[in-house]
């Protein structure tokens, strides 16, 4: 049985009454966009209202003579059955002030759902669909015990592996905060975080879809990476060898200026590390070519500090590279 929240039931009667801001309009968008099952509760709710006509605009004093009215325009139509008790549900809730739906009668109860967290180490995942995942450290992944329907719909929070097994018939759906996600067998990354959401393709195709605004999308293609933000799509080649290092251990350096290796190196070890402005600052940035596998943050500083003479101090919370 699915539970609409009060706030989300008071943007559905505004929108219904054509009295939404700009700002809730949007919110409504976001949640609608969240599962196919809120689209289909929404629109039968768009259709009792449009069916009922002004029966559920006007204000109601007599509700026995309201529920007739809208029995004699119910029964000039078809599907007179469960549209009608959604109907009568609708209804109650209008003449009380708000849309309150006490249960979503027209679906079987949802399956089971499984939630997995990798608190402290990467977590291996197989779906019942055979598709891999693996979760990193700190992140979330909900999906159900058995895919049912035409979709197998899974929801991230953080960032993760998937290698999608392919079953055209089913798309593959990835629910983050700001973003849907369809593929039908691939392999890629997504991150998901409060800023942004980042997609790394390597095999296959991934349709990027906004959940702010759904008309927004990117085909992502093999080899390409793109960030979808508050300004939108930037989609640009992968260019990155480690975009996988959090899950394979190996950081890949080839003739790399010290400043993109700062930012591999933090993301890999979930650090602040940045170049100082004196180091940024010489004539020739100095750059990295090493191969990591498996090492600690300080073996790997102090192989830098041995390759081009780089220390390292602690400031705060930031690791500070510089030139001795």
């Amino acid at each position: 049985m699915i539970q609409i929240p009060e706030q989300i039931l008071l943007l559905i009667e505004k929108r219904l009454k054509g009295r939404p801001s700009g700002t809730e309009m949007e919110q409504l968008q976001q949640w609608r966009a969240e599962s196919k099952s809120h689209e289909t509760i929404y629109r039968q709710l768009e259709k009792i209202w449009q069916e009922s006509g002004i029966i559920l605009q006007e204000p109601v004093y007599d509700i026995e003579n309201a529920w007739d009215k809208v029995d004699i325009r119910l029964e000039q139509g078809k599907n007179k059955g469960k549209v009608r008790l959604l109907s009568r549900l609708a209804v109650a809730a209008c003449i009380g002030g708000i849309l309150i739906i006490a249960g979503w009668l027209l679906f079987k109860e949802a399956p089971a759902m499984r939630l997995v967290q990798a608190a402290q180490i990467n977590t291996p995942v197989t779906l019942p669909d055979g598709s891999q995942v693996v979760l990193r450290k700190g992140s979330t992944l909900s999906f159900p015990e058995t895919f049912t329907g035409n979709e197998r719909a899974v929801s991230l929070t953080g960032e993760a592996w998937f290698e999608v097994q392919h079953d055209k018939a089913h798309p593959f759906r990835i629910q983050t905060t700001r973003a849907i996600l369809e593929v039908v067998g691939t392999s890629f990354t997504i991150s998901t975080t409060d800023q942004q959401d980042e997609l790394a393709v390597t095999s296959g195709k991934v349709l990027f879809t906004s959940k702010a605004d759904t008309a927004k999308k990117q085909l992502i293609s093999p080899n390409q990476y793109s960030i979808l933000n508050a300004k939108g799509f930037d989609t640009k080649p992968l260019n990155n060898a480690n975009f996988l290092s959090w899950k394979t251990g190996v950081l890949q350096f080839d003739d790399t200026p010290i400043e993109l290796v700062a930012i591999a190196l933090s993301n890999h070890y979930n650090l602040v590390i940045e170049p100082d402005s004196a180091l940024m600052k010489l004539p020739v940035t100095p750059t990295i070519t090493a191969k990591f596998n498996q090492q600690p943050i300080d073996s790997v500083l102090e192989e830098i500090k041995l390759l081009v003479n780089i220390s390292h101090r602690k400031q705060k919370d930031t690791i500070i590279l510089y030139k001795q």
